[in-house]
């Protein structure tokens, strides 16, 4: 996949005090025109909007809010894709490259509308920046979710020409990868503010029912005892697993039938685990990455375990 540096419009200078002149933006080669088109697009007051990096347990919470925001109506949750229920932002563009269409899937919901991106912040619709509507960000330890791209690329056909090793050599000497660290701690250093709500995989698994009891209060929703066994149960990681509905089919299906490229098959929620990457990775190459990681982060005088809210 070919990457290219985009200027947005316009940045959010109104949210953090910065040198945007400095903030590097890159974008898939071609899909400029779709980034101009998200900058100008409409939002909601009452939108609720999801925003992580791939594979930072971003279906893990997006099935959670949905359900928060819509009276925890399992049966319905059940019965329809997640990414119908809740699109992601920037699929339909990715698989389709029409812009006429590029945020049909977001604009015909009711609201209050619920939006996944993996977009960072100076890339996200501008009107965000003003109506500052309700919004989630998720993050995880990077080791362990650059493993999970991996696999969820090779079950559409892409990093099959790639050992693990050689995936994640080429991600940590890629400047995009150099740009997650943007995207993470810009939200990060506005945890504090009212409108947005930070969290990460790992606190998720150390105690999901505090994290919905947040997020309900966050959302201004109500949940009983029983709902809450409910969503303990729905949320569980073998229930997770197991759910049709919740393990990408829909879009995967998508991606191969758009490529036809020979696949692995790997299931979506694939080992949900924290530090799973010690089971991958020698120590040799996991020093390797914690070297990347520290030396990124000290731009930004911040360690991994403040992003991960690990010391709090």
């Amino acid at each position: 996949m070919e990457f290219e540096q985009f200027v947005p419009k316009t940045f959010p200078k109104n949210l953090l005090d910065k040198d945007w002149k400095e903030r590097k933006c890159y974008c898939v080669k071609g899909r400029r025109d779709f980034l101009c088109l998200v900058h100008n697009m409409l939002v909601k007051n009452d939108d609720v909007w999801l925003v992580t990096l791939p594979k930072c347990g971003t279906t893990w919470m997006q099935e959670l809010l949905w359900l928060v925001l819509n009276n925890f109506d399992f049966d319905a949750a059940k019965n329809e894709h997640l990414e119908v229920r809740t699109p992601f932002l920037e699929f339909e563009y990715i698989i389709n490259e029409d812009l006429k269409t590029a945020l049909r899937p977001v604009e015909m919901l009711t609201s209050p509308r619920l939006i996944k991106s993996h977009l960072p912040l100076p890339l996200l619709p501008a009107e965000l920046w003003s109506k500052l509507p309700k919004l989630i960000y998720v993050y995880r330890d990077p080791k362990d979710a650059l493993i999970s791209q991996y696999y969820f690329g090779r079950s559409m056909g892409f990093n099959m020409d790639k050992t693990l090793e050689q995936f994640l050599t080429e991600k940590i000497e890629s400047h995009e990868a150099e740009c997650d660290f943007d995207h993470v701690t810009e939200f990060y250093f506005l945890r504090s503010q009212p409108w947005l709500y930070y969290t990460s995989f790992e606190r998720m698994k150390m105690n999901l029912r505090q994290i919905i009891e947040d997020i309900c209060q966050f959302l201004d929703r109500s949940i009983s005892e029983e709902q809450m066994h409910q969503m303990l149960k729905h949320l569980s990681f073998e229930e997770m697993k197991a759910n049709t509905k919740t393990n990408h089919i829909w879009e995967i299906e998508q991606v191969r039938a758009k490529h036809g490229l020979p696949y692995e098959d790997h299931s979506f929620v694939r080992k949900g685990k924290v530090g799973g990457f010690k089971d991958e990775l020698s120590s040799e190459f996991i020093s390797r990455i914690d070297t990347w990681i520290k030396k990124h982060l000290a731009r930004y005088n911040v360690t991994l375990n403040d992003l991960l809210l690990l010391d709090d």
